[in-house]
C-alpha cells in the first residue's frame, strides 16, 4: 500500500517586505513608517544576508540600497531576478543619488521603482502599496496560468514541471513513484451525440470527482482534452493500481443528465511504475510507458487499468 504523506496545511499568505541596507539607522525608520502598510518586515544589513533571507522567505517587496560594500544593490537585483524563487519580488531601490543614469540602470535591471534618501514618508508608503498591488496581480496571474479553467485541476504545465522535478530528485534520492495517464472512454461520442456543452459538463464533473478522491501523495492534472495525469509518490506497483482504481471508481459515479437520459462515464488508465533499482528515470520514458499501457487498456476493452514498469535504460524498448 502507498505510504500516506501528511496533509500539508495551506497557511494564509503573509505579505512580506525585506529591507537590505547596511545603514543601521534606516531599519527602525522603515519599521515605524510602514507599520500597517505591510504585514511583516524582515531586515538584512548586508547584501549576502539579504540574498539568503530572500531565498528563504520569498518577500513580496524588497527595499534595496544601491550603495553597499562588497556587493552593491545592482548585483543583488541581478541575483534576485535570476532566481526562480525570487524573480517576482518587487524591488524598490533606496538611493541617496538622484542621477538619472543610476535610476535608469536600476530600473533596467528589473527594479519596479525607487525611493530617494532621505525619503518622504507619504511617497515611501505609496510606492510600497503600489508594489504590493503589482505583486498580488502577478501571483494571481501565475496561479491562473497553472490551473485548468474548466475543471479547476492543475494543468499540463504543472504536471510536466512536477514530473521533471520528481525525475531529478529520483536520481539524487531514489523513491518509488508512478505516473498514470487516464483517458475518458468514448468521449467523442458524448460530444457528437449530446453536444460540447454536455461534454464540458462531463469534464467538470470528472474533475470534481478526481479532486474529491485524491490523496495527499497524489497530484492529478488535466493535461488536455479528455486526458488526465496522476503522479503518485512513494507507491509500489500494487499501491499505484489501488490508487488509480479508486480514481476510476469515482469517475464511474459521475452521471450527467442530457435529453432525458443519464450519460454514464468511464475511463481507461495506463500506469508507469518506477523502482529504486532503476538506473535511469527520464520523464519522456515514463510517459511513453504510461501511454503504451493506456493503449493496452483501451485495446483490452476500456474501463480498466494496465500497469507497466520503467525498467530499462534509454534507447531500449520497454
Amino acid at each position: 500500500m502507498p505510504a500516506v504523506l501528511p496533509e500539508k496545511k495551506t497557511e494564509p499568505h503573509v505579505e512580506t517586505l525585506l529591507i537590505v541596507d547596511d545603514d543601521p539607522n534606516i531599519h527602525p525608520l522603515i519599521d515605524l513608517h510602514l507599520e500597517g502598510v505591510v504585514e511583516r518586515i524582515l531586515h538584512a544589513d548586508s547584501a549576502r544576508l539579504g540574498l539568503q533571507i530572500a531565498r528563504e522567505s520569498r518577500p513580496d517587496v524588497v527595499l534595496l540600497d544601491i550603495d553597499m560594500p562588497q556587493m552593491d544593490g545592482y548585483a543583488v537585483c541581478r541575483a534576485l531576478k535570476s532566481d526562480e524563487d525570487t524573480q517576482d519580488s518587487q524591488i524598490l531601490f533606496l538611493t541617496a543619488e538622484c542621477e538619472e543614469h543610476l535610476i535608469a540602470k536600476a530600473l533596467d535591471l528589473g527594479g519596479a521603482d525607487y525611493v530617494s534618501k532621505p525619503f518622504n514618508v507619504i511617497v515611501l508608503q505609496a510606492r510600497v502599496r503600489s508594489a504590493l498591488r503589482t505583486k498580488r496581480l502577478i501571483d494571481l496571474l501565475t496561479k491562473e496560468a497553472r490551473i485548468d479553467g474548466l475543471t479547476g485541476l492543475p494543468n499540463r504545465r504543472v504536471f510536466e514541471q512536477t514530473l521533471a522535478r520528481q525525475c531529478s530528485e529520483f536520481r539524487r534520492q531514489p523513491e518509488n513513484f508512478a505516473v498514470a495517464i487516464l483517458d475518458l472512454d468514448h468521449f467523442k461520442a458524448i460530444n457528437d451525440t449530446f453536444g460540447h456543452g454536455v461534454g464540458d459538463e462531463v469534464l467538470r464533473r470528472v474533475g470534481k470527482a478526481i479532486h474529491d478522491t485524491q490523496r495527499a501523495y497524489e497530484l492529478v492534472c488535466r493535461i488536455g482534452g479528455e486526458e488526465f495525469a496522476v503522479l503518485l509518490r512513494g507507491v509500489d506497483a500494487e499501491g499505484a493500481v489501488h490508487a488509480v482504481d479508486r480514481i476510476l471508481d469515482a469517475i464511474r459515479m459521475v452521471k450527467v443528465s442530457a435529453r432525458d437520459q443519464w450519460v454514464n462515464v468511464t475511463a481507461s488508465a495506463g500506469i508507469a511504475n518506477t523502482s529504486v533499482g532503476d538506473t535511469v528515470v527520464e520523464a519522456t520514458r515514463v510517459l511513453k510507458i504510461a501511454d503504451t499501457a493506456l493503449y493496452s487498456a483501451k485495446a483490452g476493452g476500456r474501463d480498466r487499468v494496465v500497469s507497466g514498469m520503467v525498467e530499462k535504460g534509454p534507447g531500449q524498448e520497454p
